[in-house]
């Protein structure tokens, strides 16, 4: 496994990403590029999913990692408070997957299409050792609206929306050969992207925005590190999703691993000014966790008053090895 993590190798790539020129409005560095198309404001977001990594066939229905492939390309677009409206899929597909699998794996992805009012409308596949599904989404955004990473200022508060901790805990249980809690595991294998409370997030003045994708820690200081803020967190206040404490009891291990750190929830957070947080929060199902500082990076405030450094708390596929 190779020293340099995934958002080192990004950084290496970012000069052969262009950042400027006509017709581009968002490039590389947030959930979604936006591009402008006439006069429509277009986001594309593309995520892999790979046999092994992001799902195992012993946890998920081929119909699941369908479904899960759209969803989460879905949340990107969410998290630039964007409606996702179309989408190609790229499928490799090895020798000894049927083709009964292949139309299992389609009709996943027309239940997600169905579900967030996109329309699947084309793509390719290719023979390859390994299965994977690469799928780019694209949405519609009003370019006055169009959430970024770096937009959070001292003083806006950090809303979530959703919950964290139920794949990761989920997923722990399976490696440790236990039986998964049902709950749990139906975050990893059918995640929900947040398109509404994200479209509600962008109208109400939200600043920046992301999905957690790599786990709440990792995802927030990636708002800090892109908006040259910090951020204090209530460790509290975290939605923690319900059975993540009993499956870390279990586990011999502590929540705020799998809260803070698990990844694969697609929650949003965002930040927003004080005086319009608490009631968008309420209105979108969300809460107020903390709040955008002066300083670097995010840290998490315990009730003993303990602090913890959230920088680097998620995943990382270049270091962490393989997520299942």
């Amino acid at each position: 496994m190779t020293a340099e993590g995934e958002f080192d190798l990004i950084a290496r790539l970012a000069p052969f990403l262009t950042g400027s020129g006509e017709g581009l409005v968002i490039g590389a560095g947030d959930d979604a590029a936006v591009i402008r198309v006439g006069d429509r404001d277009v986001c594309l977001a593309v995520d892999v999913l790979v046999d092994g990594v992001h799902f195992r066939r012993d946890l998920s229905s081929f119909a699941d990692v369908g479904w899960k492939a759209v969803a989460v390309n879905c949340s990107d677009i969410a998290a630039m408070g964007a409606t996702p409206t179309a989408a190609v899929v790229g499928l490799c597909r090895p020798d000894d997957l049927p083709a009964a699998d292949v139309e299992a794996l389609y009709a996943g992805m027309d239940e997600a299409c169905r579900r967030y009012g996109l329309r699947l409308v084309g793509g390719d596949t290719v023979r390859a050792a390994a299965l994977a599904l690469s799928v780019t989404v694209l949405g519609d955004v009003d370019p006055d609206r169009a959430v970024r990473r770096s937009g959070a200022r001292p003083g806006d508060r950090i809303v979530v929306v959703g919950t964290l901790g139920a794949a990761a805990a989920a997923l722990a249980q399976a490696v440790r050969g236990a039986e998964p809690d049902r709950d749990l595991l139906a975050a990893h294998r059918r995640p929900e992207a947040l398109v509404e409370a994200g479209g509600a997030l962008a109208a109400a003045g939200a600043t920046a925005m992301i999905d957690v994708s790599d786990g709440f820690g990792a995802d927030l200081a990636h708002i800090c590190d892109a908006s040259g803020v910090g951020a204090t967190v209530d460790a509290d206040a975290l939605p923690a999703a319900a059975g993540v404490a009993g499956a870390a009891s279990a586990l011999g291990r502590d929540p705020l691993d799998f809260v803070v750190a698990g990844g694969d929830d697609y929650a949003l957070v965002a930040t927003l000014p004080a005086g319009v947080a608490d009631t968008t929060a309420a209105a979108v199902g969300g809460v107020v966790v903390g709040e955008i500082t002066a300083g670097s990076g995010p840290v998490l405030v315990a009730a003993d008053g303990t602090t913890t450094d959230l920088t680097g708390r998620g995943w990382d596929h270049y270091r962490a090895g393989d997520r299942t």
